[in-house]
């Protein structure tokens, strides 16, 4: 006997591969889109440059193990690093604060 064209399983594992293709194609997308934008965001040349500098001398401590406790670089660096972490920055006008819309209920309902 002969099998059906369009078996369900058949058509199951047809869709099933290509919604994790697309899945993939659609991360893919992001990613990179997402690398392109933060290229483009770029604020000062300086807090780049410092930023990168920083990056590097920790990238050294780590790299350095346990020696590193003992080296004054490196405790420079993460003091700087917890300084940048607890550090709270205000909201500049270049991203504004959306405001949510209000979810009481008005008397005009």
């Amino acid at each position: 006997m002969r099998r059906p064209a369009l078996d369900i399983g058949t058509v199951g594992r047809v869709v099933g591969f290509v919604a994790v293709a697309a899945t993939i194609v659609a991360t893919a997308v992001h990613f990179h889109h997402d690398q392109i934008g933060t290229s483009d965001r770029v604020g000062s040349a300086a807090a780049s440059v410092q930023s990168n500098q920083l990056a590097r001398e920790l990238a050294r401590c780590q790299a350095i193990g346990m020696t590193a406790k003992d080296d004054a670089g490196c405790e420079a660096a993460w003091a700087e690093n917890r300084r940048r972490f607890f550090t709270y920055r205000q909201p500049t006008e270049a991203s504004p604060i959306v405001a949510r819309p209000s979810t009481t209920p008005t008397a005009d309902r």
